[in-house]
């Protein structure tokens, strides 16, 4: 994500080394904000996905608990058609090369400029509100999605709590330790996009002029949390971890670490074998 980030310097002003040089060879910086925000608003059918089949496989294990499953592919159909309707508004929300110019020079006059540059994209609510009605929307559609996760996440819980008796140690572990890491996969890299997206609405809002950099480091900030995502995964699974320690114990040539066997290595017992084979031969 880090690669495709547009590079918000200064918002309701977009620019950028991928708008300009990277991307803005073969599209507009405007189109490419557009295809920018259809691709992060994926996350979120991600998450809502792995909460539902997280559920669903606690719910297959209780008898007694039946799952509305309608409503779970409802929000699956929508959270699904949020990022082509996203990317849909974003697009709808540009301005003409006049309105731009007319927005920057009153507003932003030390940015003229910038015009000049293919890669600088402006967008002016007064004049577009699809710009509003874009953001507005997804913040409203998220914190509804986030919810219905977060409640799927705790009866999900109350199901493994409930049938904790009726359950082997190592199968709760493992519907336990899922979730867990499941979670952790969510609200962790979550920050690196809510707390950056309030410290560039507090210096929009604010009008800091001084903190233009801070913005742009933001935005990095929200592209590296698919790396962060990726990070908690590894990290919060043993099985993942086993196979991470092994790897680069392998690449330091520690081998008597990775030449251990797993398993039993215990070998079949021979007066096994020989009954089953007595049982096998005819009696004469």
């Amino acid at each position: 994500m880090s690669w495709i980030c547009p590079g918000y310097y200064f918002f309701p002003l977009v620019g950028g080394y991928n708008t300009g040089r990277f991307f803005g060879q073969f599209i507009g910086a405007h189109l490419s904000m557009s295809v920018w925000v259809g691709i992060y608003s994926f996350e979120l059918a991600g998450g809502l996905c792995c909460f539902v089949y997280r559920h669903n496989a606690a719910v297959q294990i209780s008898q007694n608990t039946i799952g509305k499953q309608y409503v779970k592919k409802v929000f699956l159909v929508l959270v699904h058609i949020f990022p082509f309707a996203t990317s849909t508004c974003m697009y709808m929300s540009g301005l003409t090369y006049q309105q731009k110019y007319n927005y920057v020079k009153i507003n932003y006059p030390q940015c003229v400029q910038w015009m000049m540059m293919d890669g600088f994209e402006a967008y002016d609510s007064s004049v577009n509100p699809m710009i509003i009605v874009t953001g507005g929307g997804a913040f409203v559609f998220v914190f509804i999605v986030v919810w219905y996760c977060f409640t799927l996440g705790v009866h999900t819980m109350v199901i493994l709590q409930r049938l904790r008796r009726h359950m082997s140690p190592a199968t709760y572990q493992m519907h336990r330790a899922a979730l867990l890491s499941l979670t952790m996969q969510m609200v962790l890299p979550g920050g690196l996009i809510i707390i950056p997206k309030n410290i560039i609405l507090y210096i929009t809002m604010s009008e800091s002029l001084h903190l233009q950099e801070v913005a742009t480091n933001m935005m990095f900030l929200m592209g590296s949390h698919s790396m962060c995502q990726c990070s908690v995964m590894i990290m919060s699974n043993s099985s993942y971890r086993r196979v991470l320690r092994e790897k680069i114990w392998k690449f330091l040539r520690i081998d008597y670490l990775t030449n251990q066997q797993y398993g039993s290595s215990v070998e079949p017992s021979m007066r096994t074998n020989s009954f089953v084979r007595a049982q096998t031969v005819p009696v004469v």
